[in-house]
C-alpha cells in the first residue's frame, strides 16, 4: 500500500528559504546603521562634544547604511565613511 506521501507526488519539495543564501553581514549593517542613526538624532551630540567631533561622529551611520546597500567590500566602505569623517570634520572646524 503507498504511503500519502506517494500519493501525493511533490517532485520539487520546498523546505523554505535557504537561510544561508542570504547576506547576514550586509543585513545586520542596515539594521545597525538605522540604529545609529536612531541614537544619534536622540543623543544629539552636538550638545555635547565640539561641533567637528559631532560632525564626525554622523557618518558613522552613513557608513553602516553604504555598506548594507552597495555590493562594495566593508574595507571600500569604511575608507569612505572615514573620509567623509575627515572632510565634515575638517570642514565645520575651520
Amino acid at each position: 500500500m503507498p504511503s500519502k506521501r506517494d500519493l501525493l507526488e511533490r517532485n520539487t519539495p520546498y523546505d523554505g528559504p535557504n537561510w544561508s543564501e542570504f547576506q547576514w553581514d550586509r543585513i545586520l549593517a542596515f539594521v545597525g546603521g538605522v540604529v545609529i542613526t536612531v541614537l544619534y538624532l536622540w543623543v544629539n551630540p552636538s550638545q555635547h562634544v565640539p561641533d567637528w567631533t559631532a560632525a564626525a561622529l554622523g557618518s558613522v551611520p552613513v557608513g553602516f547604511l553604504f555598506y548594507g546597500f552597495s555590493s562594495q567590500s566593508w574595507q571600500t566602505c569604511a575608507k569612505i565613511a572615514t573620509g567623509t569623517a575627515i572632510g565634515m570634520s575638517l570642514g565645520t572646524y575651520f
